[in-house]
């Protein structure tokens, strides 16, 4: 291969990386209008405050659910309690 081939080869990857860039942009910016559009049909609601508060409410609930998911369960106290309890007693009655 030839330095001119392999330049033009290394021009062409580099027009296709602007290219596939460019198209990123693209969609980000129709997605980013697209949002727009909608903030504005939310922002001439009379009812924003309830709008906003359901909105908190709902992030919150999906908080929660996600960190179940993710996040151990911790055991409740007194369970902790009654197993240490039955942990005493069979040591105590193995001695």
């Amino acid at each position: 291969m030839s330095a001119q081939g392999s330049a033009g080869a290394g021009a062409d990857r580099g027009k296709e990386a602007v290219q596939l860039l460019a198209g990123v942009i693209d969609v980000g910016l129709e997605q980013a209008e697209g949002l727009l559009r909608r903030m504005r049909g939310v922002l001439g609601r009379s009812d924003l405050r309830e709008v906003a508060a359901d909105g908190q409410e709902e992030l919150r609930a999906r908080g929660e659910l996600l960190l179940g998911r993710l996040a151990p369960a911790t055991e409740s106290h007194l369970e902790g309690v009654a197993r240490r309890a039955a942990a005493s007693r069979r040591t105590s009655s193995d001695a």
